[in-house]
């Protein structure tokens, strides 16, 4: 039996678990609405708000949140040269998060929207409960005389805008008639929160971990690429919210030309173990999203194909990046991808080019769910071991 203790051993082993199961089962629920939809299925019902609008916030506010939290508690101090955090600052975003992990299932299976906003107001109470320890280590450097650390707070600026996000969705559940609420939701979760968090650790990680790993590698990660990063990130988010596509469009393109350039200032000029390769491919996807956005705001018909490449295909790659290297490093284990990993990297590249094509093909029914079914195979070998790695002690012995 799994004690309780060894799941809050560390900042990263419960909001992993939870991350991790989230992935699948949403994805699992995901892959019933859409076979019901185009297929004619047997498919999960639902309450007053259909599912297909409850698809984004669940991946943006209840899937990724605790990967996030899991990563950045364990990181957060070392950034800024201070010790781990301590257990009362990091549990409660763990035990909150599987508490809304659970109330939303719940809410799902029976369809009842109340009892999913519920589950909603507890990952938002979880979200501010870690920002706040996040912020409580930042504010700390600047009383020490130190700093400050621009990826801790370009991390803070992305979370201020998630909170915003989920705010924004708990007001279109209170009111379902308020369309307007949760496309500022979606949007502020996306082009605000979700993609600002990682391109702010790839901008710390990628270059310190390829200059480990990689002979003769040249680090670079000037501090201005943060700088023109959020000001292509507020003019894409203004053009979107304020319903500007020219002004969308230019934010886009900038950002396509910015992560452009990290891609090739990055990439690896020689042998490289796969663990970083992911990493670098994964980011690969950053221009090309960018790019469709930029493509789709100019009027070219591509749907949802700017979304999906930079969720799945960016996001995707990099979470099987991101967290196959916290696990490893943090359970005793050597920091390289393991054969399921291999997969789930390959398996979401998949994903992410079928999701495209389902996109430009005006949403293909067929296209869509065999994206759903690969990223659902590819993704639960993956998940599977690393749930047995969270529920079980580390395999050099250490505390953690």
């Amino acid at each position: 039996m799994v004690k309780p203790a060894l799941l809050l051993a560390a900042p990263h082993r419960l909001p992993f678990l939870v991350g991790a199961v989230q992935m699948v089962a949403l994805m699992g629920w995901w892959l019933m609405i859409l076979s019901g939809l185009h297929f004619d299925t047997a498919a999960p019902g639902g309450g007053i708000i259909p599912p297909t609008l409850l698809h984004a916030p669940l991946l943006l506010y209840m899937f990724v949140p605790p990967l996030f939290f899991g990563f950045l508690l364990t990181v957060f101090p070392r950034w800024m040269g201070y010790p781990d955090l301590d257990k009362a600052s990091y549990a409660p975003v763990g035990i909150g998060y599987a508490a809304a992990a659970l109330v939303s299932w719940a809410g799902l299976a029976l369809g009842n929207d109340m009892v999913l906003t519920a589950a909603f107001l507890l990952a938002l109470l979880s979200s501010l409960w870690g920002s706040g320890a996040l912020l409580m280590v930042a504010l700390r450097e600047r009383r020490d005389g130190k700093g400050p650390t621009w990826h801790g707070w370009s991390i803070l600026a992305a979370m201020a805008f998630g909170l915003a996000g989920q705010a924004a969705l708990l007001v279109f559940l209170a009111n379902p008639a308020d369309a307007d609420a949760l496309s500022i939701a979606n949007r502020i979760g996306l082009w605000a929160f979700l993609i600002p968090v990682f391109l702010t650790v790839c901008h710390r990680m990628v270059p310190f971990f390829a200059a480990n790993v990689v002979q003769g590698y040249v680090r670079w990660r000037p501090d201005w690429l943060l700088v023109a990063f959020w000001g292509g990130t507020l003019l894409l988010l203004a053009g979107t919210l304020g319903d500007y596509p020219i002004v969308a469009a230019l934010g886009a393109v900038a950002l396509a030309a910015l992560t452009a350039l990290m891609a090739v200032r990055w990439w690896p000029r020689g042998a490289a173990p796969a663990l970083l390769w992911v990493l670098i491919l994964g980011f690969a996807w950053a221009p090309v999203g960018y790019a469709l956005a930029a493509l789709s705001h100019l009027g070219v018909p591509l749907g949802r194909a700017p979304e999906h490449a930079l969720t799945i295909g960016f996001a995707g790659s990099l979470i099987v990046a991101m967290v196959t290297r916290v696990t490893q490093g943090h359970s005793g284990r050597p920091l390289e991808l393991p054969a399921v990993g291999k997969f789930a990297f390959a398996g979401i590249q998949a994903a992410a080019l079928a999701r495209t094509i389902a996109a430009i093909r005006d949403e293909s029914g067929p296209w869509l769910v065999t994206s759903a079914a690969l990223f659902l195979i590819a993704l639960a070998p993956w998940v599977v071991r690393n749930a047995a790695i969270y529920l079980s002690p580390r395999k050099d012995g250490k505390a953690g």
